[in-house]
């Protein structure tokens, strides 16, 4: 015995070295004295496989069963050599099953089998054994852990999702091991996360939650990545509000963790209208570049909710900071080019957008897509340059056939100046026939009607305008009170011109028209 540990500390001086070559001397010597060292034997036997001398392996695995006749550990890994390394499938299904005979309340041996069952292709065998094993009355909690995790990987080994009827098993057997976890951080999140890939999101929730309030150190960041999977299990299901509130809590404990400030800000500018609180996610964004002011793409969506917030001088600033930071990136002066058309600047966002295209041109051509020089068209149209704008809008249309706003935009332009209106006809069919149900699109088809003389066509399709168009729209009115006027109906005209002026006060003729019908 005095030898046997001789040389096995002589093993792990050698292995603590990194000399493997002297560490399975030392432990083989050790084995051939003391043959009961199971787990050694094991060691030895799988590093012996590694090396292409399975047959040594076996040999000392077989020894080890001779000395200790009760373990099932050097059955398993007879059974895992056969399976693998020489593919012996049956000789690999005996050892498993011997083993599964010594010890049926470990859960290794019905995992060995499930896994030899599933290698041969055999997916009713491995659901089986693994019915057998939830059918034990088995209380340790590892066991059951194990159980449930087998059984998902089953269902994906097997190519497909896992149904309903196989999370119910999943959940039962999780429920088993609920008892024994209580306190065991570990164990609750291992279960945690099962359940939360299972469709038991409710449990899963509770269960980190739980492991959190157990665990409640102010600011402690090993708990960070629990609270990353709560706040993405509540936005799953749906439960807003307490997203908002972990994330909330999460600033409050770390006041400098960036990614809090960018997904609640998200959280605030996405959803459907009712939840859109973009004003809120300004002021988080703002914090995301004071913490971490090194990546533009922060900036940039910043300046996008100044934007949508209606405030064109604030994303004007927060663009003229990015690009004295990020000098050479023309993502930045395409957003502020946008950024001064919106504040009214209309020659200096001509100007952003020539510069854009020089700087894309070099090191961003991808920017300069049929989305790009649609906007640069409309600055162009906005700063009262016709000619410009046609020529950018048709290149937008160019690069993109499909491109219904394009098409709209430039076929209501020369509609409206009383030009090319057969080639503007043929682009406002084509935008309605791409997007059919667009109010502003079936308006701009009604007004090239009226102004060609179809006023029968114009009508209807500005009726149907109207009925698409949410909120109501003062050109819209404006257009349908024009064309009740030519087709005599005063009243009605005078109807939606006063509704056109509520909308738009300012609109130029309108208060004229008005008068003129005799009100």
């Amino acid at each position: 015995m005095a030898d046997a540990l001789s040389s096995y500390a002589e093993g792990l001086i050698a292995e603590d070295d990194a000399d493997t070559e002297r560490a399975l001397q030392a432990y083989r010597k050790t084995l051939s004295i003391d043959t009961s060292h199971t787990e050694l034997a094991v060691k030895v036997a799988l590093e012996l496989t590694r090396r292409n001398d399975a047959a040594a392996g076996i040999d000392i695995l077989k020894d080890a069963v001779k000395a200790a006749p009760n373990d099932p550990l050097p059955l398993l890994c007879l059974s895992q050599i056969y399976a693998t390394a020489l593919k012996k499938m049956a000789l690999a299904e005996r050892y498993a099953q011997q083993a599964l005979a010594l010890a049926p309340d470990r859960f290794g041996p019905y995992l060995a089998l499930a896994g030899l069952y599933t290698e041969l292709k055999q997916p009713k065998k491995a659901e089986a054994i693994l019915a057998k094993a939830a059918k034990t009355n088995i209380s340790d909690p590892d066991f059951w852990l194990q159980l449930a995790e087998a059984r998902l990987r089953l269902a994906v080994q097997n190519d497909r999702s896992i149904t309903s009827e196989e999370c119910a098993i999943v959940h039962r057997a999780l429920e088993k091991a609920l008892p024994g976890i209580n306190g065991n951080t570990e164990m609750q999140l291992h279960a945690a996360d099962l359940y939360a890939v299972s469709q038991g999101v409710d449990q899963a929730i509770a269960l980190y939650r739980k492991v959190i309030a157990e665990n409640d150190v102010p600011a402690d960041e090993a708990l960070l990545p629990v609270r990353e999977k709560l706040i993405r299990l509540y936005l799953a299901s749906q439960q807003r509000e307490a997203a908002i509130a972990e994330l909330q809590s999460q600033i409050r404990d770390f006041p400098t963790r960036v990614e809090a400030y960018e997904t609640l800000a998200e959280l605030f500018a996405s959803g459907n209208a009712a939840e859109k609180e973009v004003a809120k996610a300004i002021p988080l964004y703002q914090q995301t570049v004071l913490i971490e002011p090194s990546r533009i793409e922060r900036h940039l969506r910043l300046a996008e909710l100044q934007l949508q917030a209606h405030t064109p001088a604030a994303a004007l600033q927060t663009l003229q900071e990015a690009r004295t930071r990020f000098p050479a990136d023309a993502r930045a002066s395409y957003l502020l080019a946008i950024a001064l058309g919106r504040n009214q600047e209309r020659q200096k966002a001509l100007a952003a957008f020539a510069e854009t295209v020089e700087e894309a041109t070099v090191s961003a051509p991808q920017l300069l897509s049929a989305a790009f020089y649609f906007q640069y068209g409309v600055a162009a149209e906005q700063a009262g340059d016709l000619e410009r704008a046609a020529g950018l809008l048709q290149k937008s249309i160019e690069l993109d056939p499909e491109n219904a706003a394009a098409c709209n935009y430039l076929g209501y332009l020369w509609v409206d100046h009383g030009i090319r209106l057969t080639e503007a006809g043929e682009l406002l069919k084509r935008a309605v026939a791409l997007a059919p149900e667009e109010g502003a699109y079936l308006d701009s088809l009604g007004w090239y009607h009226y102004k060609t003389g179809n006023l029968t066509e114009a009508l209807a399709l500005l009726e149907k305008a109207f009925k698409q168009t949410e909120p109501e729209d003062a050109t819209v009115d404006e257009h349908l009170g024009d064309v009740h006027a030519a087709l005599g109906h005063v009243e009605k005209a005078r109807e939606y011109w006063q509704k056109a002026l509520l909308l738009n006060p300012i609109a130029p003729g309108l208060a004229q028209k008005i008068n003129a019908s005799g009100n």
